[in-house]
């Protein structure tokens, strides 16, 4: 039985409906920087987010989430991991995808037209209990943000960001733990909605004071009680 991430759709369900939405879907080898679902697509389907494979290494968080906004400007509302679902709020509208889902690592992914999914969740009340659990709280983590980008200033934002991403996404390794994706600064500055250069400006001062190491779109944190006060004396 497949180890889910804690938290995500997948370690949420019994293992009978576990078992029973895999059956329904092969899994489809991705590899990074793929676009798995496009903003505006006419496809009507649920992609259920999986590791890569046997024998490849799997990174907890795959999947970058972005839109376009009416002035031209792409935006990020968040990260997916493996045992995450994407696509699923334009079932429940009834719409067009609102944004673009990009892997960010290699993967597998379990597709399932509107139709059949739909049918899914109402054989199995876990099912609609999970998706509601984790619909709250991307909801939750929403309201956060918008909340900081009023109150905080950028370097509390991006101390606040790295912590929240290496406890959901974390991997342990020698030198601290890593975020568990490859993001740039322009990346994360999306996520905080901030600039660039003033998330650079941030991750240099972070590294500079000893809290982490930052390399090409890698960061590892190495003193994460440090960074979170960052966040919350501000």
């Amino acid at each position: 039985m497949t180890d889910w991430p804690r938290g995500s759709f997948m370690s949420r369900l019994g293992p009978r409906t576990a078992e029973g939405l895999l059956a329904l879907a092969p899994p489809r080898y991705l590899p990074a920087n793929r676009v798995l679902i496009s903003q505006g697509d006419k496809e009507e389907q649920v992609m259920l987010l999986g590791p890569p494979g046997r024998g490849k290494r799997a990174d907890p968080a795959c999947v970058k989430v972005t839109s376009v906004l009416r002035n031209g400007t792409e935006a990020m509302f968040g990260i997916r991991r493996w045992g995450d679902l994407v696509g699923e709020l334009s079932m429940f509208r009834g719409t067009r995808p609102s944004a673009t889902v990009t892997s960010c690592a290699p993967l597998t992914v379990r597709v399932y037209p509107h139709q059949v999914f739909d049918s899914f969740l109402e054989e199995h009340p876990d099912a609609w209990r999970a998706m509601v659990a984790v619909m709250g709280e991307r909801q939750e983590r929403a309201d956060l943000q918008r909340a900081e980008l009023a109150g905080y200033e950028v370097e509390a934002r991006v101390a606040r960001m790295l912590v929240d991403m290496a406890q959901r996404h974390g991997v342990p390794t020698e030198e601290g733990v890593h975020l568990g994706i490859r993001l740039s600064h322009t990346d994360l500055g999306k996520l905080i909605g901030a600039r660039t250069d003033a998330v650079g400006n941030a991750i240099r001062r972070f590294r500079s004071e000893g809290l982490l190491l930052s390399r090409y779109r890698s960061v590892v944190i190495v003193d994460m009680e440090r960074l979170h006060r960052v966040y919350e004396a501000a």
